[in-house]
């Protein structure tokens, strides 16, 4: 009864530290991103808003929505109120 009580606690030690392990395995989720889209003013300058309140945005009377890549790669920078 000795080797069979032993042989389970060992089966039972093997499975834990392999489902531990596995989850070391997962990668990282990017968590400091903030999003995705942005909010840019394309007749008003080339500023991009995370926020579409954003007190940049009162005057702009057509607003657009886009990827931060592509406002980026169209030089827009963030807007000063957002810093």
């Amino acid at each position: 009864m000795n080797k069979l009580k032993r042989a389970v606690i060992l089966i039972g030690m093997v499975f834990t530290i392999q489902t531990a392990g596995s989850a070391i395995l997962v990668p990282p989720v990017d968590s400091h991103a903030r999003t995705t889209y942005v909010w840019i003013a394309p007749h008003y300058g080339k500023k991009y808003h995370f926020s579409r309140n954003c007190r940049g945005l009162n005057n702009a009377g057509y607003e657009r929505h886009v990827t931060i890549h592509w406002a980026r790669a169209h030089h827009y920078r963030l807007c000063g109120f957002e810093k």
